[in-house]
């Protein structure tokens, strides 16, 4: 059970109240939606990182996965593992990303591999190493990259908030990826 209460929709501002529905009314949106005065914001962010064209919804995808993991986030492996599918991971792929060292042995691009590699070590050593980033660098090129990084903050935050809060899986709601099939 979540530490503080789930806003409502008629509780919130009009405009944070579109962008909730908008995304479906999810308990993560209504327990940010308690800080009023940023969550408008942090909702037009979370969108544009979404449905930015720069990188593919797969690899996106994969790189939230593998955050979830590596934060040891229920709610977003509990999100994302029923929604993967629809951006074009396999099952089997998702369960190699949600475990030590299994995403390792599947087969990835090679875009992919150096992409799911940066996350993993960004987030267990805090750093990356000057190759591996290069590696990215190279094959995505600065935007691209920089949204990568961009992903992995977000997602990394928000299971520390999500963490913190002890926030409720959804009963069947879930979160719908711009550019995936249903």
């Amino acid at each position: 059970m979540t530490r503080i209460a789930y806003r409502r929709p008629e509780q919130m501002t009009e405009r944070a109240r579109e962008l909730t529905l908008e995304r479906g009314n999810l308990n993560v949106y209504r327990a940010v939606a308690n800080a009023e005065k940023v969550y408008t914001g942090w909702m037009e962010a979370g969108s544009a990182a979404l449905n930015s064209p720069v990188l593919p919804v797969r690899l996106r995808e994969l790189v939230v996965l593998r955050t979830a993991y590596l934060m040891d986030c229920r709610y977003e492996l509990g999100q994302h593992n029923d929604i993967a599918p629809t951006a074009g991971v396999t099952g089997h792929e998702i369960k190699a990303l949600t475990s030590e060292s299994g995403w390792e042995q599947i087969d990835l691009s090679d875009t992919e591999r150096a992409v799911v590699g940066l996350t993993s070590e960004l987030l267990t050593t805090r750093s990356v190493s000057a190759a591996l980033f290069d590696e990215v660098h190279k094959v995505l090129g600065s935007e691209a990259t920089i949204e990568v990084l961009m992903v992995i903050g977000r997602y990394a935050g928000l299971a520390l908030m999500l963490n913190a809060l002890d926030v409720d899986l959804d009963e069947s709601d879930r979160l719908t990826l711009p550019g995936a099939s249903r």
